[in-house]
């Protein structure tokens, strides 16, 4: 499964709507942002910013995301148990699946950043302390 990466968060809002409940194909889809469609005013101006091999890619992620060839990244999330206290991230041991609690920092052995799937196999309950970790690339 390919992941998509560099789309805003508007792009990517339109895509998924697009595929949910606007147009029935990629095709479809690809010909109404060429022709300047207002449902995806944000991917139309993609489109319309990026050069020849780049609205060729755009294409194949279009094409890729309606066949379930690609999917943009899951969110990831910290979970901060105590609000406005930076030592009370949880972090789970990679080495032996401990959890502890410390930074949200990048450590080595330790991880920081859960997707949603990742919180509720460990304690459903932790989701209420769930806090978006923000992409770079968005």
């Amino acid at each position: 499964m390919r992941i998509l990466k560099g789309y805003s968060k508007q792009e990517r809002k339109e895509l998924e709507e697009a595929k949910d409940n606007g147009f029935l194909s990629a095709i479809t889809l690809i010909n109404g942002i060429g022709g300047d469609d207002g449902d995806c005013h944000a991917l139309s101006e993609k489109y319309c910013r990026e050069y020849t091999n780049e609205n060729n890619q755009l294409a194949k992620d279009i094409a890729d995301f309606y066949c379930g060839n690609a999917k943009f990244p899951e969110q990831k999330y910290y979970v901060q148990l105590i609000k406005n206290n930076d030592g009370s991230y949880l972090n789970r041991n990679k080495l032996n699946t401990f959890l502890t609690l410390d930074g949200c920092r990048l450590a080595q052995n330790y991880q920081t950043e859960f997707t949603e799937q990742e919180i509720k196999d460990i304690d459903p309950r932790y989701m209420a302390f769930a806090v978006p970790v923000e992409a770079d690339d968005e």
